[in-house]
């Protein structure tokens, strides 16, 4: 591109320099306030998640910040990587910064932000680079894990942190949705009715902050089939030396049609004429994704949580549902599904565990206690429910801590086990009932 046409292109993608920018979207204060601390740290701030989470408006909401509080507005580069002017180019991390500061800025105290950097290769060396010259603070965003298991850290190790950022949760697509979300848990339970209503369209929906903003709900599933379809291409299939892509695509249908349920690699490697290494390395691909979480039986033997089962869980249920629209026959499997995102939100790391019962998620805590959570979306709670966290509780003895329920408006405590309603829990947070960790 001449450097007459790049300066150009610099100059419509970032707006703030000519003076017209105002805050884009809804604020979300939890990334915002990690966001701005990780900043002052003078560290690479890394936000990583799925595509299409939010992670574009978060960086230009922190642009904005960064201006209201008194940066000069030239002193901030904006590099969206994933377009293809930007992926044309022979060398483009470095001609555009040379083209902006020889004729942008060329001053101290400059904030470069690089939107979707996993679409650049070589992008970790010149970030290194230029974080170890003490000059530049440092934003980037990219939509695969790998963006820090395989690339950064190797490069940059102890110099970043990380931001992993999902779809909206319960409490934000309220917040999208215009809804008031009280703050006390009388007043959550007063309005119970009427948030057990959002909490089904939630279900359907899911969190996606651009798709829940639309009123047609067939251009709303339109929108986030095509975030399906860019998520598997752009940061699967793009990313990874997929040879079959016909499996890759079944399986992650299948997978998502199945969530919260246990499957092995063999079964589905037969169910799909290929073998079962393939069908790892696609599931581990789309982790990497952040499309799919995988997870394994509790045990404290590494070997007998590999040789397990699994289940899988869906990083949106707007997003599973466009694959497998059975709405009203899965809500309790979307239900599970919500409760394992609310726990990895929180920084948990949940197992599941089988005996002749089984329980949904085990949680080990800092002092080796075992919290156990079950969830049964319905008021009429099959004894199954009770049993399987009694069975536990017998199991472990002593090492047994909290036993949970997630219902769908039953609150209650028996036989020592807490029942709580779903859109408490998701609305008061796993940290609210459960240790920290």
């Amino acid at each position: 591109m001449p450097e007459p046409e790049l300066i150009q292109y610099l100059l419509d993608r970032n707006p703030w320099w000519s003076g017209s920018f105002s805050s884009p979207g809804i604020r979300r204060e939890k990334y915002l306030k990690k966001i701005r601390q990780y900043v002052d740290t003078g560290e690479i701030t890394v936000l990583n998640g799925i595509r299409r989470s939010g992670k574009t408006t978060l960086l230009l909401q922190t642009i904005y910040d960064l201006i209201e509080q008194g940066a000069d507005p030239k002193s901030i580069l904006f590099v969206n990587c994933d377009e293809p002017e930007v992926r044309a180019m022979n060398v483009p991390l470095g001609t555009i910064l040379e083209t902006y500061q020889h004729n942008i800025y060329g001053g101290e105290g400059v904030f470069l932000v690089f939107d979707e950097i996993q679409s650049i290769s070589g992008w970790e060396h010149w970030i290194k680079a230029w974080y170890d010259r003490k000059k530049y603070r440092i934003m980037i965003s990219g939509s695969t894990s790998s963006l820090l298991n395989s690339q950064l850290s190797p490069a940059i190790s102890g110099r970043y942190l990380k931001i992993t950022v999902h779809p909206l949760d319960f409490s934000e697509y309220l917040l999208f949705k215009g809804v008031e979300v009280p703050d006390d848990p009388l007043k959550i339970t007063a309005k119970r009715y009427e948030l057990l209503g959002h909490l089904r369209n939630y279900f359907e929906e899911g969190g996606f902050p651009a798709g829940i903003s639309l009123q047609d709900k067939e251009l709303q599933r339109e929108i986030i089939s095509g975030y399906y379809d860019s998520i598997i291409f752009r940061d699967i299939e793009r990313m990874h030396d997929i040879r079959n892509p016909r499996v890759l695509h079944e399986l992650i249908d299948y997978l998502m049609a199945n969530i919260a349920l246990p499957y092995s690699y063999a079964k589905i490697a037969k169910m799909l004429n290929t073998d079962g290494v393939t069908i790892k390395e696609y599931v581990s691909a789309a982790e990497e994704a952040f499309l799919l979480y995988e997870l394994r039986s509790f045990s404290y033997s590494l070997r007998a949580q590999n040789a397990s089962q699994k289940k899988i869980y869906a990083a949106d249920s707007g997003l599973r549902n466009i694959v497998s629209f059975r709405f009203s026959a899965d809500e309790g499997r979307l239900a599970e599904n919500l409760v394992y995102l609310s726990l990895i939100q929180n920084t948990y790391r949940p197992y599941f565990w089988k005996g002749k019962h089984e329980v949904d998620f085990i949680i080990q805590h800092r002092d080796r206690t075992l919290s156990a959570v079950n969830v049964c979306y319905t008021d009429e709670i099959p004894e199954r429910e009770f049993a399987g966290l009694e069975e536990f509780s017998k199991t472990f003895g002593e090492k047994t801590g909290m036993k949970i329920l997630i219902t769908k408006n039953v609150e209650k405590k028996e036989r020592d086990i807490h029942c709580i309603p779903l859109y408490r829990w998701l609305l008061l947070s796993a940290k609210f009932y459960l240790p920290q960790h």
